[in-house]
């Protein structure tokens, strides 16, 4: 019987969306899958990643389109050219002046119709070539890169800690264009970001419709702070009717065929 329909799984932290594919794939070599996903996880993120088979592709549409909720923890006082933790440092920010009520205030600009600036270590195409390309090639783009509408339905503060065990990125010194506050320097030396322990973090949950970018908010959460700010964690926590632990298949899990086929019939 050729298998068809929808799954999702909980993607592990390093393994990118295509990687997860590939090796589904591989699984079946006889008999090929064809397999598409309902739109991109970081490799940095985890969580639920929807994977259509055969005839389901047809229906992942909807998914890209539909309302995805994450959890993020970003670090404040630092930021790196991703946006993210698999970037360098390229600036630090004062961060004596933040606290968990500061950030709570400031988090509500950020909900509703808002403009956001997507990360140039990203997918989206401009003259025929990805944003993240014209990034790593160090080549200028071709023309501005512009603020997109996005929605988010709702953000909220879970946290606030002013200790953690992060680890720094390395830090790159080269003159940025990032825009960034007065506050805002760029990083120089190892002894400025010396331990991101001694820089606090946030989590936060959003609600978001289609085309956001988590490490973008995460970004100019930390612009708004009047500090910086980049994500040191990602987690896609529901993507349409598929919510974390609840009917998501873990990334062991789908090295069994069965397992994958069980879960299709589910769906």
């Amino acid at each position: 019987m050729i298998p068809h329909g929808l799954f999702a799984i909980n993607k592990p932290r390093g393994l990118s969306s295509v990687t997860i594919l590939k090796k589904i794939k591989k699984l079946q070599p006889k008999n090929k899958l064809k397999l598409g996903h309902g739109g991109t996880l970081d490799p940095l993120a985890s969580g639920v990643l929807v994977i259509g088979v055969n005839d389901g592709c047809k229906r992942l549409q909807e998914y890209i389109n539909c309302n995805k909720t994450y959890e993020a923890i970003g670090i404040l006082g630092l930021a790196t050219d991703t946006y993210d933790s698999e970037g360098k440092i390229i600036a630090t920010g004062p961060t004596k002046h933040i606290t968990k009520e500061h950030i709570s205030q400031i988090i509500s600009k950020f909900t509703g119709d808002i403009m956001q600036f997507p990360p140039l270590y990203s997918a989206l195409r401009m003259e025929g070539r990805r944003l993240h390309e014209y990034a790593r090639e160090g080549l200028p783009l071709p023309k501005d890169l512009q603020a997109r509408p996005v929605r988010i339905n709702s953000l909220s503060l879970l946290n606030f800690m002013t200790n953690h065990t992060v680890q720094v990125p390395k830090i790159e010194i080269y003159t940025t264009n990032m825009n960034y506050c007065k506050n805002i320097k760029q990083a120089k030396n190892l002894l400025e970001v010396a331990s991101a322990a001694s820089y606090p973090t946030f989590k936060i949950r959003v609600e978001c419709g289609r085309g956001t970018y988590i490490r973008s908010l995460v970004h100019d959460i930390g612009k708004e702070l009047g500090s910086a700010a980049y994500v040191v964690e990602l987690i896609r926590i529901q993507q349409g009717n598929f919510i974390l632990k609840e009917n998501t298949l873990e990334w062991d899990e789908c090295l069994n065929l069965n397992n994958i086929f069980e879960a299709l019939n589910k769906n």
